[in-house]
């Protein structure tokens, strides 16, 4: 079996780099330099953060040291959120309001008004 060589900081500061500017997937990352933990790239990025991680006492990388969840983009992207959840509530409610319309014609008028699956079109048909 052959034995992992350990990176040394800087090129672990750059291969966090790479990954986070879009360079490289971490996936892709982990090919290309033949690093074989499926989360050290993960761990890298925690401990270059400033996160609390396993290892410690190295100094942020920038790209992430600015990073802030208060930035205007984070704030517009809440909000955004925010708006989806709001419409597929709507949505939904919709689609239960429709389920409900179509029992109650169903039963009250005796009104089929769901789609037949597998339905023929007339051949005969002018279009």
């Amino acid at each position: 079996m052959k034995k992992s060589k350990a990176l040394s900081e800087q090129s672990k500061r750059r291969i966090v780099t790479e990954v986070l500017s879009g360079k490289y997937t971490k996936e892709q990352a982990r090919k290309i330099y033949g690093i074989k933990s499926k989360s050290g790239i993960l761990e890298w990025m925690r401990i270059f953060a400033g996160q609390p991680s396993k290892l410690a006492g190295l100094d942020p990388i920038p790209i992430l040291k600015e990073m802030n969840n208060d930035s205007e983009d984070i704030l517009q992207l809440k909000a955004r959120i925010t708006q989806l959840e709001e419409d597929l509530k709507l949505s939904n409610l919709k689609g239960k309001a429709y389920k409900i319309m179509v029992e109650i014609a169903k039963e009250d008028y005796n009104l089929d008004l769901e789609k037949k699956s597998g339905a023929k079109q007339l051949k005969n048909s002018k279009k």
